[in-house]
């Protein structure tokens, strides 16, 4: 979550576009892009060849131009659906994650604490930690002593396809003033119920519209499918 100081950090903080430049700095593109980018990383689905059709939902509840409060639905080649919901206005701070559905269990992972839990059918849950490798110290080794990228720029073309279609989606729709409150003492702003909604798009893999969030469905017909090739 942010306060509403965030997004007068600078210049071009919460803008789609800057002097007539695309910026797009977004929930999805920016904060949370990493949920965006490990979602597809363990999906197996990171190329741009591997994205076959994009659905966005794009909301707000900040006076800025950009989203705050957004989902994105991957179709992908394999035929593995990827959802990301995120939203900078939850009720309460969590550590954000990474949830892969299987055919006899999941597992979630919290990408910023390196942190792993397995539930499988039959066993009980099994959590464990795991240490980081450094993508800087790696780069400049491949400069340096021609080691291999761990992430080489093909390998990055699936991510790149929905920042695209971020940016060229419908601009965010501004929830109604019901759909949110201040909270005062954080100077931030708060959509009641998101949190829920969030962990739901996980579980299920739907859209905000598709939960029934009543801001969402009015909102829907600013929903952006894109398809790829």
């Amino acid at each position: 979550m942010r306060n509403e100081d965030y997004f007068r950090r600078a210049p071009w903080a919460g803008k789609r576009r800057l002097n007539g430049v695309d910026v797009i700095d977004g929930a999805l593109t920016n904060p949370l892009a990493h949920a965006v980018a490990t979602a597809l990383a363990l999906g197996g689905s990171t190329r741009a060849e591997h994205v076959s059709g994009i659905e966005t939902e794009l909301l707000r509840a900040n006076a800025i131009e950009s989203d705050d409060t957004s989902c994105v639905r991957i179709t992908t080649a394999q035929g593995h659906p990827v959802t990301v919901a995120a939203t900078l206005c939850a009720e309460e701070a969590d550590e954000p994650y990474v949830l892969v559905h299987g055919s006899t269990g999941r597992i979630t992972f919290w990408y910023k604490q390196d942190r792993v839990l397995l539930q499988r059918a039959g066993h009980g849950p099994e959590e464990s930690d795991h240490g980081r490798t450094d993508l800087l110290e790696n780069l400049v080794a491949h400069l340096t002593t021609g080691a291999a990228l761990l992430v080489p720029p093909d390998e990055t073309g699936a991510f790149m396809k929905v920042v695209e279609a971020i940016r060229t989606a419908p601009d965010p729709a501004p929830l109604p003033d019901t759909a949110w409150h201040r909270i005062p003492d954080e100077n931030r702003r708060v959509v009641p119920g998101i949190d829920g909604l969030v962990a739901a798009a996980a579980d299920t893999l739907s859209l905000y519209s598709e939960l029934g969030a009543p801001w969402a469905l009015t909102a829907e017909h600013l929903s952006n499918e894109v398809s790829t090739r």
